[in-house]
């Protein structure tokens, strides 16, 4: 009897575990699906718009545009702080204050969020503009234009302050 009792008690720790694991992965999943939905709107929302607009002015396609900044290192946030009047004639924009309106649950995501996010963040960039991606993935650095990109142009829609120390 104390040994079918010591069975059973094994069963139910043994079920127990399964049980938790599921749901440790049931949460995983929604996590997951969750920051991909927060990515796509990201990409569709701020950064295409954004791209889109700038080689427009530009005259080139996305991807010689999106070429281009990458081996210049030019991100989205040195193109505003160079160029302010440019910065404000795009921020008055009607349709840019949609954008920001849109995407402002994102005012607050954190440079750790978009660091963490970011293999997400390029999976859902290869779903919904894969010629991008492949761009960023192909040219020298691009991973780091990108996520310096994307930080850069959140601050730019959402005023995060820049703190410009210097240092003697």
């Amino acid at each position: 009897m104390l040994e079918n009792l010591r069975r059973e008690i094994q069963d139910l720790e043994t079920d127990i575990a399964k049980l938790e694991e599921r749901i440790s992965a049931k949460a995983s999943e929604k996590a997951t699906a969750l920051a991909r939905m927060q990515a796509k709107i990201f990409l569709e929302r701020i950064f295409e718009p954004y791209m889109d607009g700038l080689c427009s002015i530009w005259g080139v396609s996305p991807e010689e545009g999106l070429h281009i900044l990458i081996t210049e290192k030019a991100t989205f946030g040195m193109i505003a702080k160079d160029n302010p009047e440019a910065l404000a004639e795009l921020m008055n924009q009607p349709e840019m204050k949609v954008v920001v309106a849109i995407a402002s649950p994102l005012r607050y995501v954190s440079d750790d969020w978009i660091n963490e996010k970011m293999d997400i963040l390029f999976d859902v960039m290869v779903d919904i503009r894969p010629e991008l991606a492949r761009i960023i993935a192909e040219t020298p650095e691009g991973k780091e234009w990108f996520y310096d990109s994307l930080t850069g142009l959140r601050n730019i829609l959402f005023g995060k302050p820049q703190l410009n120390i210097e240092t003697p």
